[in-house]
């Protein structure tokens, strides 16, 4: 006689990502994942804790990764990949790829994951799998679209980030199906975060909400795009200052380090320098190309105007400056002054004229090993009136 079973003892024996709400059934996933930072690792780990657990969502997982570039000056010092030296320690196959023009995807893939790739996966690539493209992106989308969304989430002082789950789109970058959301107002964003906090403050929300949309099947068609048609316009917590409207993430460039003079106010200045790392500006009067020597700044902080009371005899370096939005053509340069105070224990202060002061410890000239500010500086120091 045929076994017969109840509803309720069939559905125990149904594996438990397979019960959807919305009864989509997904075939078990072969995984192509791609990544590169610590951001991608915890999706990788948390998928691979998932496919270990053999419930039948995730039969496999493949890692494509960038092939490892130098770092360091001259760029001999080769760095591996976070995600190659995570996926090697789990067993995972490893394929580095620095374009995924003419890569076939091992066969019976069936789903790609791209989570901080940084290359655009080719619509054919998409096409040849059953489930096309996932993408995990640190915004709420369609806001911040871009490279860089945890930089711009701290320069523009974010009280709180969103993480989205989108499909990879065929044609554009941050374009996709978007198929879940942190609740609003999101996670909030603590006082002086860095990026790598930022990251870590993230990274594990993120892996978690890739993971609980496969076990929805949130990737299985129809897709459903949980923004459209609703308001799309940041909340006051959202958007720092007065401008409302959406904003872009491009990726971080050498440019956007350069101290802006004009500008910026000395919060500024300290804000950038905790988000990148470094500032820099090019001071004439040195011994590098055309006399121009790079300085960078890589300790110093905000401080009030009535600090620099009572510092030593004020000074002026004479800085090559591209500003922006002064009618100059691309690429064209002028000279400025700027001037500061020194202060004891080999400190300078800068004064910018839109506001706050820059106390700075020490400097770096030319690559060379950093000194105490005054130091560094008084190469450069100009008569009073050049420009």
């Amino acid at each position: 006689m045929a076994r017969q079973f109840r509803p309720r003892t069939l559905l125990r024996l149904i594996p438990s990502h397979y019960r959807f709400l919305s009864s989509k059934t997904s075939d078990p996933l072969r995984i192509l994942f791609c990544g590169s930072d610590d951001f991608s690792c915890a999706s990788l780990s948390a998928l691979d804790g998932e496919m270990r657990k053999g419930n039948g969502l995730i039969e496999s997982i493949d890692v494509v990764v960038r092939p490892p570039k130098g770092t360091g000056r001259g760029y001999k010092k080769i760095r591996e990949v976070p995600l190659k030296l995570d996926a090697d320690k789990l067993g995972l196959k490893i394929y580095e790829r620095d374009t995924l023009k003419g890569f076939e995807p091992p066969s019976g893939i069936n789903i790609i994951i791209a989570v901080s790739f940084g290359l655009f996966v080719p619509p054919e690539m998409l096409r040849s799998a059953k489930y096309g493209g996932l993408n995990l992106h640190p915004s709420f989308l369609p806001d911040l679209r871009g490279a860089a969304p945890l930089h711009h989430s701290l320069l523009q002082q974010r009280s709180h980030i969103g993480i989205t789950l989108q499909t990879l789109d065929e044609h554009k970058f941050d374009h996709g199906v978007i198929l879940a959301q942190t609740p609003r107002p999101g996670i909030p964003i603590p006082p002086q975060c860095t990026v790598p906090e930022l990251t870590n403050l993230v990274k594990q929300p993120a892996a978690e909400l890739l993971l609980s949309g496969l076990r929805q099947g949130l990737h299985v068609p129809p897709l459903v795009d949980v923004v459209r048609g609703k308001k799309t316009t940041p909340s006051e917590d959202e958007v720092a200052g007065t401008d409302k409207a959406w904003r872009y993430a491009p990726k971080i460039s050498k440019e956007d380090a350069r101290i802006d003079w004009e500008g910026w106010t000395a919060e500024e200045a300290e804000r950038r320098l905790r988000v990148l790392g470094q500032l820099w500006m090019e001071v004439l009067g040195g011994r590098g190309k055309d006399g121009v020597e790079r300085v960078i700044l890589r300790d110093a902080v905000a401080v009030a105007e009535s600090e620099g009371r009572g510092g030593g005899e004020e000074k002026e370096i004479a800085v090559v400056w591209r500003p922006k939005s002064k009618g100059l053509e691309k690429g064209e340069e002028r000279t400025v002054v700027v001037k500061y105070a020194e202060l004891g224990g080999g400190a300078v202060l800068f004064r910018f004229p839109r506001g706050g002061c820059l106390r700075v410890e020490r400097i770096v000239v030319g690559g060379m090993a950093g000194a105490r500010a005054t130091k560094a500086l008084a190469p450069f120091v100009v008569g009073e009136g050049r420009a």
